[in-house]
């Protein structure tokens, strides 16, 4: 059987659509990265990886200074049922302790450290899958109507003890993990489009553009107008 691979890597202009014969998990050390998998775009960061499948075509481009752990995955390596789940939802929430262990495993880990690692957290049978699933639903749709009540009836679990578990799993609280995904979008939308900012705030379920520029300024410390003449 073919073993994985792993590999550091800094990203810049896009590199063209590219296919591999393995599967891959791509994180984020530091820094930020534009993806686009089958014609699906996403912005990886410390919080947001992907997994891109063996013969998926993808391109990636960054801007900014980076970071990120690639393990290359022979298909053979994954189940079925992982597989398949992972094909279905490839954009990786990525756990507050998991980010801690790749950042030490990088430099000095091995493939047999990490392997177990991203399979138990990423496989349908993980402990935390209904957090998972939140995740990737809210990335899916992050202009829904995403009250607390209608997270909670998505994972089963009470607000209370929703607001509990994705504290301790993922380091932050379920609204804030929205505010990042949405932050992530209007960041990708700044750089890649001529969009009106009050069309990208609604258009990601802002009340208004003030409450999009109100968040921006809170997160990234300057205003979105500033950050699209930086980036484009």
């Amino acid at each position: 059987m073919s073993t994985p691979a792993l590999h550091l890597r800094s990203y810049q202009s896009p590199t063209g659509l590219a296919r591999h014969d393995q599967a891959q998990w791509v994180l984020s050390l530091c820094g930020e990265m534009e993806v686009e998998v089958s014609g699906h775009a996403g912005r990886l960061s410390e919080i947001q990886g992907v997994f891109v499948a063996s013969g998926e075509r993808h391109d990636q481009s960054a801007r900014e200074p980076n970071r990120f752990l690639v393990v290359d995955c022979p298909q053979e390596m994954l189940d079925d049922n992982t597989h398949e789940s992972l094909c279905r939802q490839p954009w990786l929430a990525v756990p507050v302790s998991l980010r801690q262990r790749l950042a030490a495993l990088a430099t000095h880990g091995t493939p047999a450290d990490v392997m177990p690692l991203l399979l138990a957290h990423f496989s349908p049978s993980a402990e935390q899958a209904r957090l998972h699933r939140l995740c990737a639903r809210i990335e899916a749709a992050p202009a829904a109507r995403w009250t607390v009540h209608a997270m909670s009836e998505l994972t089963g679990l009470s607000v209370s003890r929703l607001h509990a578990v994705f504290r301790a799993y993922f380091g932050t609280s379920p609204q804030a993990w929205l505010s990042a995904c949405r932050l992530r979008r209007a960041k990708h939308a700044l750089e890649t489009s001529s969009a009106q900012l009050v069309d990208i705030a609604i258009g990601l379920g802002y009340s208004e553009q003030s409450a999009l520029t109100r968040a921006f300024h809170r997160e990234v410390g300057i205003a979105p107008g500033e950050w699209r003449d930086l980036h484009q």
